[in-house]
């Protein structure tokens, strides 16, 4: 009887062990994932001086997808001895300054407060051009999973990757509506949408260019909601956040039934550094604002990049960054061939 015994214990030790690493993953809690595996990948050093590189932000956003798109068309219009753009995956403005100083990248996407604010630390940041405005936009899990919800939710919430604005802006929303407490979960990009679908996540903070993919997919296709502020709330986070301006998501924008939604935007700039070329920084300013207008097909936010000098001169006054010489040459070359047509027609 004995060894009878003795031969059932290895495999009750193994149903054991099994039966406890199952109960274990039942309870890991999201907000115990560290933060370097939520972490955008660093680019890698570059070696050759002919592959430039352009920081984006994560794929929830709008920098990324826009940025491969505009990469992609940069690509497509030089010839073989040209080089070549690629953009790479970040966390996002405050990540692209570090990238920028460090020369990982030579050309980023950031958020002109966050660019205005780096400038006395780093001056040789420099403008090329104004880009799409950004609009805070909080889904919210769906009505039948959280029906009297109330933001930000009795749960913790995602407030965006490590070293990223959308993080701060939380920050700042929270403070204005003297919300207390910590409410920052990371987990993947990748994680979100199915967290805020099935309530696991409070509220996900998606700060991008509109129309957005992961907040359309959101809607659409798992019944999610967006938080929209009452006009005191509003004017509340107007301001503490600073460079926000007001901004109202149109009822039906991303489907049928989707009601108004007052939020606030932020402004969006090109950025690169002085010691980049005044002969590639103006013809990438030639490509950005010749392209924008084509490639709206294929990422929506590029339809709201200014394309007039006006929008370019009032940046450059609100965040008090100087111009790459590459952009003042091609301003004043358009200038010169705006006055020669005007000429030409009398």
């Amino acid at each position: 009887m004995k060894q009878k015994e003795n031969s059932l214990m290895p495999v009750i030790l193994v149903l054991i062990v099994i039966l406890l690493g199952m109960t274990t993953l039942a309870f890991i809690s999201i907000s115990e994932e560290k933060d370097d595996e939520v972490e955008a990948p660093e680019p890698p050093n570059l070696y050759s001086s002919s592959q430039f590189g352009i920081g984006t932000g994560n794929r929830l956003g709008t920098y990324y997808p826009t940025g491969k798109v505009l990469a992609e068309y940069f690509n497509s219009r030089l010839d073989s001895k040209g080089g070549s753009f690629k953009a790479f995956e970040t966390s996002g403005s405050i990540n692209n300054i570090e990238l920028l100083q460090t020369k990982r990248v030579q050309f980023a996407m950031i958020e002109a407060r966050v660019a205005k604010e780096a400038f006395p630390k780093n001056p040789d940041l420099r403008v090329i051009w104004p880009l799409w405005l950004d609009v805070v936009q909080l889904l919210r899990p769906p009505k039948d999973v959280v029906p009297n919800y109330v933001f930000p939710g009795k749960i913790k919430g995602y407030m965006g990757q490590k070293n990223s604005s959308p993080v701060r802006t939380c920050e700042e929303i929270f403070d204005a509506l003297g919300i207390k407490g910590r409410h920052k979960v990371d987990i993947p990009t990748n994680s979100v949408l199915k967290f805020i679908a099935d309530g696991r996540l409070g509220f996900a903070m998606i700060q991008a260019g509109i129309p957005n993919k992961s907040v359309s997919d959101a809607l659409v296709w798992n019944d999610c909601g967006l938080v929209s502020f009452t006009s005191e709330q509003q004017k509340f986070i107007l301001d503490s956040v600073p460079s926000s301006i007001p901004f109202v998501l149109p009822a039906d924008y991303y489907k049928a039934g989707q009601p108004e939604i007052n939020t606030i935007g932020l402004p969006n700039l090109l950025i690169t550094t002085s010691e980049i070329s005044p002969q590639l920084v103006e013809y990438v300013t030639e490509m950005l604002v010749d392209g924008c207008p084509r490639l709206k097909g294929r990422y929506k936010a590029l339809e709201t990049v200014p394309t007039d000098k006006v929008s370019v001169a009032r940046v450059v006054e609100e965040t008090g960054i100087p111009l790459h010489d590459g952009t003042k040459n091609w301003l004043k070359k358009k200038s010169n061939q705006e006055a020669e047509k005007g000429g030409s027609a009398r």
